[in-house]
């Protein structure tokens, strides 16, 4: 596998919040050598002027682009003044989870960098995050770094497994990570009570795992939970543990109810305090990716060495 990143995105929105996320992306640039393109989104507020019978003209507010531009700026020079990293800022008009996720393909990134609000309210939950609508709709990793927390390495990594055949294969996703932060890994099977397939088929995944390990010099180690909840058994753990990163292998359920009591992926990002690490392999990919523009058709390879 290829591991070297060497494109970073880091959406920004000008905050806290954005600047948290910038410290971690800076951190990778230089361990990785990478490119970091700094992209922020104009959203989608216009003014619409008729030009003739039957049809309109789009425009963006001019001050809107205007004091965009000058914060872009600004930034620049203050990333420039710190680091001596490669640097590239983006601005785009559009939807802001379609701006970065398209930008990211356009530039083929191998990471996205991303800040979270962490718990949200019931609003934010129910109709779903920028950072999650990034996610489900880009097979490009995305790291979320929750507000607060300013993080340039990580030490310790919580992987959740669940009744997914192959996640083990994903093993080699997140090995880069652990070597160039010399991290320990902890692995957390999860099943559901009275699953007993569930439960044979998490313990295989933890055993291809400890194989797939046996040669590496990986301080692992790894415990097996029944839960009907696995976003809080994840969170719970995270915290006893003291973990400084989550990766978690985000599949996606589109059913209304789900959707509505929130999916395991958004369930997590939200309520993490911590950094999370996304991940779907490219064939997971739904249909919703095949609303890329053609041109912009890209599947990255999956290369979190940071």
């Amino acid at each position: 596998m290829n591991s070297k990143i060497e494109n970073i995105v880091l959406a920004t929105d000008f905050t806290q919040l954005s600047d948290n996320a910038l410290s971690t992306a800076v951190a990778i640039c230089k361990r990785q050598n990478a490119t970091l393109h700094v992209v922020h989104v104009v959203e989608n507020r216009f003014i619409m002027a008729p030009t003739e019978m039957y049809a309109a003209s789009v425009y963006v507010v001019p001050e809107m682009e205007s004091i965009a531009k000058q914060k872009l700026e600004h930034l620049e020079q203050t990333i420039k003044a710190k680091s001596s990293i490669a640097l590239q800022m983006h601005l785009v008009f559009a939807n802001a989870a379609d701006g970065i996720r398209d930008k990211a393909v356009e530039i083929r990134a191998d990471l996205i960098v991303m800040g979270t609000h962490g718990a949200s309210g019931y609003r934010n939950f129910f109709l779903g995050s920028t950072a999650y609508s990034v996610i489900k709709n880009t097979s490009i990793p995305v790291l979320t770094i929750p507000g607060k927390k300013k993080i340039t390495e990580f030490k310790k990594i919580l992987f959740p497994l669940r009744a997914q055949k192959g996640i083990a294969d994903k093993y080699d996703f997140i090995s880069p990570v652990i070597e160039k932060n010399k991290a320990e890994l902890l692995i957390l099977g999860l099943s559901k009570p009275g699953e007993s397939d569930d439960l044979l088929n998490v313990e295989n995944e933890i055993k291809a795992i400890g194989d797939a390990i046996r040669s590496e010099n990986v301080n692992c180690r790894s415990e097996h939970k029944l839960s009907r909840n696995f976003a809080r058994e994840v969170i719970q753990t995270a915290k006893k543990e003291k973990a400084d990163l989550i990766v978690i292998n985000s599949s996606l359920d589109y059913s209304w109810r789900q959707f509505f009591v929130g999916p395991y992926t958004q369930q997590i990002l939200n309520q993490s305090p911590i950094p999370v690490l996304s991940f779907r392999a490219s064939a997971t990919h739904d249909f919703l990716m095949q609303e890329v523009k053609s041109d912009f058709s890209y599947t990255p390879q999956l290369k979190p060495a940071f």
